[in-house]
C-alpha cells in the first residue's frame, strides 16, 4: 500500500530542497501547476511517467520518492519523518509495520497510543501483550487499559 499523502509531502519537500517552485516544476513535467499542487496535497498521484521524470530531475530512486523502504528496521526515524501518522496507524492496525513497536511506542501521540493499545486487548494487533507495555504506559493508559478491560468482561 503506498502513503499519498506522505509522497505528496516529499514531493513537496523535495521540490523545496531542490528551489523550484511549483510553476518551475511543472514546466520541467510538462504539467501543470495545479498537477503538481494536486500531487502534494495527495489530491492524485503522478503517472508513472511523472515519476520517473520526477526520480532524474530530483536525482534519487523510484523507492525513496515513493517511500518504498526495503528494510525499516535500519531507518525507523526516516519511516516516522516521511510517512503520514494515518499511514502509519494503518499500518499498525493492520499488522503490516515492521519495526518494534514497544521501543517506537514513544513516537506516537496519546491519542495513537490508545488507538494501538485498544487494538492490541482486542487481538487485532497480533505479536504483542498488553502487559508487554507495562514499564512504558501512563497512569492514563492504565486507567483507560482497566476501563475497556472491565467492559469486556
Amino acid at each position: 500500500m503506498l502513503d499519498l499523502k506522505g509522497i505528496g509531502e516529499n514531493i513537496r519537500r523535495l521540490r523545496i530542497e531542490n528551489n523550484y517552485s511549483q510553476e518551475e516544476l511543472a514546466s520541467k513535467l510538462y504539467v501543470s501547476r495545479q498537477a503538481i499542487s494536486s500531487w502534494e496535497i495527495a489530491k492524485t498521484i503522478p503517472t508513472i511517467d511523472n515519476i520517473v521524470m520526477l526520480k532524474d530531475i530530483f536525482n534519487i530512486n523510484i523507492d525513496d520518492l515513493l517511500l518504498i523502504s526495503k528494510d525499516i528496521s535500519e531507518n525507523v526515524d526516516n519511516y516516522f519523518k516521511y510517512h503520514s501518522r494515518d499511514y502509519i496507524i494503518l499500518m499498525i492496525l493492520n499488522n503490516e509495520f515492521k519495526f518494534n513497536l514497544i521501543d517506537n511506542f514513544y513516537r506516537l501521540s496519546n491519542d495513537e497510543r490508545l488507538v494501538v493499545l485498544k487494538n492490541i486487548l482486542s487481538k487485532r494487533i497480533k505479536g504483542y501483550s498488553i502487559y508487554d507495555f507495562n514499564n512504558i504506559l501512563s497512569i492514563e493508559e492504565r486507567m483507560y487499559i482497566n476501563k475497556l478491560s472491565r467492559r469486556n468482561k
